[in-house]
């Protein structure tokens, strides 16, 4: 049997890559379900010296395909026991305990995984827990995410093992490795079985049974009663080794980064001699690696992230609709290597777009967001007057839609609650489902935020309704008071005084428009628009959108214009509604 012999139900296991994956697997836990080839699969990475893999002399199948551990000991081990993991290469009458990568153990037929700590120690990871078991370990300072990915343990039942694997990141195992001085063995064991098998069938010759030793690995295959075919392999591979170190050791200072617009590479010594507003061009996109991320903090008028006290990339504006623009000198000056990589990852040429008269003042999510943000509060100071004005409890503008000016004006506009989420960048090519989760965003800030509590008594107070508000919610009790005021307003009468004359013009006569937010109640059907069936999902957004004017094959290429004219038009109407109020308050006041 040739040494690069195998099985035709395990050809797709002798033409694996693992080295070629971006996310390396270094443990695996499966069963096979298919009817034609069932089987198992078990998986688990070594870490073993260059003298202990010389000792082999390429004799892998001298791997144990196990991660052996001291266990669950019993009392006698009192004061004695030293909890420790391995994985052994057995060779004439010396036994190899080479340290593994994934630990791993089995308890009421569950196998679990868990990423060697030194590992994660070395560069900083940390845990993420994700509702369904899995793991994902994340550098935060880079930052970096899913540099390794745990699922939750394997479980076998019925015969059957559900599918469970470790991934870590190729570039910080190939980092590891060459820090450690340490090669990567995969070692694994395999059973399969299938009606037919050509190869099986000539190695057999005929026999019944056949088991045969090769280098990397050792075969036991059969044929069985029913004329069908089974192999088991055991075996090892070395998939990789020291050799360069991308984490540790960047090489940014040796190559530098070409730069769109910038003539030659720049390295930190190159990016010295650049002098302030020597400016580098990049997609908002770059922001998505920080948006809702702790400890990171995002400044949406200018572009700009800082990460606690540790780096920050300043002196950046944006300009056209999706663009910024950093300093090169200062961007090389405040940052890891690595963030630098990141904002080159989203770099693009400058054009006209960006870097023409106007490119600075051209609307982008931080002028809508911050727009929204101050006609909601706008609208929030101009109830408080109308409550005080009807006489009922003296009430900020912040208790009536979850807003404060002078908390804004202090911390920022983008710091109030509910008011970072609908900051965040719009790419040009966003997702529907993307969309229809910035369109709850932006309820929770606008419309979830209104509190019926104090609204209702304010509806009450004007004159007593010709129907029932009792199940009215936020936004169509702040409706009604809209359209009361436009009454007010179009008859010259006051909300105080004429409050009975006004409610009853509005139940006889209306008012044009005839809901003032017509445009937010459509905002609160797409955010309810998740969990319906699809074509329940299209006619609901379809009619949705058009009462913002939109029609839903402009989306075609993405959702990110249908976005920003969603932004444009609920700053329209409550900047529309905020005129309303205010005009009606001034009414009361001359009364």
């Amino acid at each position: 049997m040739e040494e690069d012999w195998w099985p035709d139900m395990m050809r797709d296991t002798a033409s694996e890559d693992p080295w070629g994956e971006e996310l390396v697997t270094v443990a695996e836990m499966a069963g096979y379900d298919d009817p034609m080839h069932p089987g198992q699969r078990i998986l688990w990475s070594a870490l073993v010296s260059p003298e202990d893999l010389a000792s082999l002399g390429g004799n892998l199948r001298a791997f144990n395909h196990e991660v052996e551990s001291t266990g669950r000991p019993g009392p006698r081990a009192a004061g004695a026991l030293n909890p420790r993991f391995h994985i052994s290469a057995f060779l004439d009458d010396r036994r190899i305990e080479c340290e593994p990568l994934v630990l791993g153990w089995v308890n009421a037929n569950r196998t679990a995984m868990m990423l060697d700590p030194r590992f994660a120690m070395t560069y900083g990871l940390m845990p993420r827990a994700l509702g369904d078991g899995t793991v994902r370990w994340d550098d935060p300072a880079a930052p970096e995410f899913d540099v390794a990915i745990v699922d939750p343990p394997s479980v076998y039942e019925n015969l059957k093992v559900s599918r469970a694997r470790t991934r870590v990141s190729r570039s910080h195992l190939q980092d590891y490795l060459t820090l450690r001085g340490m090669h990567l063995v995969q070692v694994f064991y395999e059973y399969r079985s299938a009606v037919r098998d050509t190869a099986i069938q000539a190695a057999l010759g005929g026999q019944d049974r056949r088991v045969e030793r090769l280098l990397t690995r050792e075969f036991d295959i059969s044929t069985n009663r029913d004329g069908s075919y089974t192999a088991q392999v055991w075996g090892a591979r070395v998939i990789a080794g020291p050799g360069t170190m991308p984490i540790t050791a960047d090489d940014l200072d040796n190559a530098g980064l070409a730069w769109p617009g910038i003539a030659e590479s720049v390295t930190h010594g190159v990016a010295r001699k650049f002098r302030l507003h020597d400016w580098i061009y990049v997609r908002d996109t770059v922001l998505a690696a920080y948006e809702g991320r702790s400890g990171f903090q995002v400044y949406p008028e200018s572009g700009g992230v800082a990460f606690g006290g540790q780096w920050s990339v300043g002196h950046c504006e944006r300009v056209g609709r999706d663009v910024i623009r950093a300093e090169l000198k200062k961007l090389y000056e405040g940052t890891p290597d690595r963030v630098i990589r990141h904002w080159h990852a989203h770099a693009i040429v400058p054009g006209s777009h960006v870097q023409g008269e106007g490119a600075a003042n051209m609307r982008n999510i931080s002028v809508r967001a911050s727009e929204l943000v101050h006609a909601v509060v706008a609208i929030g100071e101009h109830l408080s007057a109308l409550a005080s004005a009807l006489k009922l409890t003296e009430r900020p503008g912040a208790d009536l839609v979850g807003l404060d000016r002078e908390f804004l004006n202090y911390n920022g506009w983008w710091s109030g609650p509910f008011v970072e989420p609908v900051t965040r960048h719009v790419p040009m090519d966003m997702s529907r489902e993307a969309f229809l989760d910035r369109c709850l965003d932006l309820d929770k800030l606008a419309i979830e935020s209104l509190a019926e509590r104090h609204l209702r008594p304010m509806v009450r107070a004007i004159g007593a309704p010709e129907d029932s508000i009792d199940s009215f919610r936020g936004l169509k009790l702040l409706d009604r008071l809209a359209c009361l005021a436009q009454v007010a307003v179009a008859g010259g009468l006051s909300l105080t005084t004429a409050g009975p004359e006004i409610v009853s013009r509005y139940h006889r006569e209306g008012t044009k428009p005839a809901q003032p937010l017509t445009r937010l109640f459509a905002l609160s059907d797409l955010r309810q628009i998740k969990g319906h069936r699809k074509q329940e999902i299209d006619a609901r957004i379809e009619g949705a959108l058009a009462r913002f004017g939109i029609d839903t094959r402009a989306a075609a290429g993405g959702w990110g214009v249908t976005l920003d004219t969603v932004y444009d038009g609920a700053i329209e109407e409550l900047t529309s509604v905020d005129a309303t109020f205010a005009k009606a308050l001034a009414l009361i006041a001359e009364d």
